[in-house]
């Protein structure tokens, strides 16, 4: 069963963790909460916990952000003070440490590794519109540790494959899915200068890329854009270079922010 540690100064928040009763049914021993920063950072440096969260109203949290910096594996969870949102995100929670320790036969395992491959899953399920509230995307980036903004302005650039059924056939053999990843990891990258990028192939016809800055940039976001128009003009160039893979770029959308990205019903 998994541990998880609050740290809290919230009597609410308290409140609504101690009226859970069925933990083992969660999947979770009985969580521990403290309140006390010091005790927490202690707690934390003699035991294992599979996921933290902490709201502290009263408490300067810095500390706990400067650990949490230091440890950019430790999964974050979002505190609720409402039974049925906080049962939600303890599904979420399990469903996350489910896939963060799931047995793949693999004695490679790189939790690095499968980190990246669970963040790549969900930009790829935003950028198709498969994140449908705020709520969710919120609490997967804290989960999955990207360090995408939620407030600062992002871009969404999509390109025209104009031979695109005929080079993934006939040239490239690997299918929509290996291209993909192709583009993210060998031309865009994921955080360069302050950056995040990622790519999804929509379709044959169809190349999608995302630049959101990293959450704790000290670039203004004039500068931020101009780093990202530069960046896709070069990078799209090397594509052809390289791949002989031609992008034509049909729009460019400047975004409030990433949570532009949720498709609500």
């Amino acid at each position: 069963m998994y541990k998880l540690l609050l740290i809290t100064d919230r009597d609410d928040i308290r409140q609504a963790f101690d009226e859970i009763d069925n933990w083992g049914q969660l999947m979770f021993r009985p969580i521990t909460i403290i309140s006390d920063v010091k005790e927490a950072l202690n707690f934390m440096n003699k035991n294992v916990v599979d996921a933290l969260g902490y709201s502290l109203k009263y408490t300067d949290a810095s500390p706990v952000q400067k650990y949490i910096d230091e440890h950019p594996s430790l999964p974050i969870f979002q505190t609720h003070h409402r039974g049925e949102a906080l049962v939600g995100e303890l599904n979420r929670v399990r469903h996350f440490l489910d896939q963060m320790h799931r047995d793949d036969g693999d004695s490679t395992y790189d939790e690095a590794f499968v980190f990246q491959m669970l963040r790549d899953e969900l930009m790829s399920q935003l950028l198709k519109g498969g994140i449908t509230t705020d709520e969710e995307l919120v609490a997967r980036v804290k989960l999955v540790r990207a360090n995408a903004s939620l407030t600062m302005r992002c871009y969404l650039f999509d390109f025209d494959m104009p031979q695109g059924e005929i080079y993934l056939s006939d040239r490239w053999h690997y299918g929509a899915e290996r291209l993909q990843n192709s583009l993210r990891n060998n031309f865009f990258g994921k955080y360069l200068g302050d950056v995040y990028y990622d790519v999804v192939v929509l379709s044959p016809r169809h190349v999608r890329v995302f630049a959101c800055p990293d959450f704790n940039t000290e670039l203004s976001e004039d500068a931020i854009k101009d780093k990202v128009m530069a960046r896709v003009s070069s990078v799209i160039e090397d594509i052809n270079d390289y791949l002989d893979l031609v992008l034509n770029l049909e729009s460019v959308t400047e975004l409030n922010s990433i949570m532009d990205l949720v498709n609500k019903q």
